[in-house]
């Protein structure tokens, strides 16, 4: 495995629509941004190059965001990088919220706009710089 640059983000999305828009956004402010479609992928990629960030939606298709979270910090090199969960769904329950906090990740909602998904992943840059 090899480590990105300081602005790699990895999208997690199986909406292939919201995956391309988070990433057109992002790339236009000079960011790295690699989109996978399910949690499979996504664990292809981080054994390939580990990002800065991550940005994952909560109901991905064959797992859970909250299951692919849990992979994620359970596995030794991954289990630091600075992770977003992201969804559509406006009746996510408490304990939910709770277990994304507990995982140190935060949940947003969709729609999420331009500027919105900048200053998230900023915020995930600069926590995952301070835990450096």
């Amino acid at each position: 495995m090899n480590l990105c640059g300081d602005e790699s983000v990895l999208i997690v999305d199986d909406d292939p629509g919201a995956g391309e828009a988070f990433q057109y956004m992002l790339q236009r402010e000079g960011y790295t941004v690699r989109v996978a479609v399910d949690a499979a992928s996504a664990f292809i990629q981080l054994s390939r190059a580990i990002p800065a960030a991550m940005v994952v939606d909560l109901h991905l298709t064959n797992r859970s965001g909250l299951a692919m979270l849990q992979q994620l910090r359970a596995t030794a090199g991954f289990a630091s990088i600075p992770v977003a969960v992201v969804t559509g769904d406006y009746l996510v329950d408490e304990r939910m919220i709770r277990d994304l906090q507990h995982l140190g990740a935060e949940l947003y909602f969709k729609p999420l706009w331009e500027e919105d998904i900048l200053r998230i992943v900023r915020t995930l840059l600069s926590a995952g710089q301070e835990a450096r």
